[in-house]
């Protein structure tokens, strides 16, 4: 019996974000919906995520202005 193949993490996510791009391509119309709904379900963690990226840019955007 051959022994099973052993992938390098780069070559690991290579091979993953090519099988999901496949997938995304062939069931397209499936993927745009779960997502649709999942946005819906998890609404407070879109609102708290985006909160937070907010005050993140607007530090960011303080912080930029004072060192020019």
């Amino acid at each position: 019996m051959p022994r099973k193949r052993v992938y390098t993490d780069e070559q690991r996510l290579e091979r993953h974000r090519e099988a999901s791009r496949r997938y995304r391509e062939a069931n397209l119309e499936k993927v745009t919906a779960y997502n649709k709904q999942w946005k819906m379900d998890n609404w407070e963690y879109y609102r708290e995520y985006n909160r937070e990226y907010l005050r993140r840019w607007r530090q960011t955007k303080k912080t930029g202005r004072a060192t020019k």
